[in-house]
């Protein structure tokens, strides 16, 4: 009698693979905790003894921040079409901005800063010191952060409109956490003579008069780069690359043009903030197109059923 057929082996390289690339993701996520554990801290070291010395200014702005993140947060991930990125991942980019993100700049601001302190001058430094500092370091680690979420979950970054709102979503944390931290600044400012006020107006300036066209605008044309350069879109590796350097690098002129102290003023900074509101407005209308575009013709394919992956 002859002898059963042998079963086809498992293929252990692919396997071993795949528990290598899980592995490895893994120790992403922990390393993005860690930061943002880190940064939280950071905030913590710097502005913990404001909050202590004036609770109810900073419950009542961190309040209304909340509210406007929630609103906001629900807006951005609604812009994407056929289905929304997945919550977690979308508070993930929230939380990276507003700690991780956030504390690193502070750090590095800081250093930053006294270096052109140091050797241009102080009047130099006042002047440009915003324009030649921000733009680099926090449109920096707001993309790493884009960059690690994007890598460490593969499957729910498929294309640069998902990079979009993934880097919107971390904009919109740093701009929160941001604005406390400028409320807080703003009572200390004022003395502490009137510390909701000054509080309250802070909040309220930033939100309605520049939130538009402040962070989560940048972030967005950044995360549009990372999101072209880590997904599978066609067209060779070469012009993916030169196209994802090509957003952060307007992500980063944004910035620079929103702190530069040109068009000072009231309405400078509206025109300026109008201007980035305007800039990522025009990024998500052509991504929806070209993404409605592909998955009308996916859906149109004969034999083809388009994966809730590509979508």
């Amino acid at each position: 009698m002859s002898a059963p057929p042998a079963t086809a082996p498992a293929p252990a390289p692919a396997r071993f693979r795949e528990v290598r690339a899980w592995a490895a993701r893994r120790r992403l996520g922990a390393t993005i905790v860690v930061l943002c554990l880190f940064g939280l801290g950071v905030l913590g070291w710097n502005f913990s003894g404001t909050a202590r010395a004036f609770p109810g200014p900073a419950l009542l702005s961190g309040f209304l921040l909340a509210v406007v993140l929630y609103v906001a947060f629900t807006l951005l991930r609604r812009v994407r079409p056929v289905r929304t990125p997945p919550r977690d991942w979308s508070w993930a980019g929230v939380a990276w901005g507003a700690t991780a993100a956030t504390g690193c700049a502070l750090l590095a601001n800081g250093g930053l800063t006294a270096v052109w302190s140091r050797t241009a001058g102080i009047d130099f430094a006042s002047s440009w010191g915003a324009a030649l500092t921000a733009p680099l370091n926090e449109e920096g680690v707001k993309t790493a952060g884009i960059v690690l979420l994007g890598v460490a979950f593969p499957a729910r970054m498929r294309g640069p409109l998902d990079g979009w709102v993934l880097g919107a979503l971390v904009g919109l944390g740093f701009q929160m956490a941001e604005n406390w931290t400028y409320a807080l600044n703003g009572i200390v400012a004022t003395g502490g003579t009137a510390p909701g006020d000054a509080a309250l107006q802070s909040v309220v300036g930033r939100v309605l008069y520049t939130g538009l066209g402040s962070h989560w605008t940048m972030s967005a044309v950044a995360g549009t780069g990372v999101g072209l350069l880590l997904s599978r879109s066609p067209g060779p590796a070469r012009r993916r690359r030169a196209g994802a350097a090509a957003c952060v690098l307007t992500a980063v002129g944004m910035h620079w043009l929103f702190n530069a102290p040109f068009l000072g003023g009231g309405l400078g900074t509206g025109v300026k903030a109008a201007f980035d509101f305007l800039l990522a407005g025009s990024f998500w209308i052509v991504l929806r197109h070209a993404y409605r575009h592909r998955a009308r013709a996916e859906l149109r394919a004969p034999g083809v059923a388009p994966g809730a992956d590509r979508l």
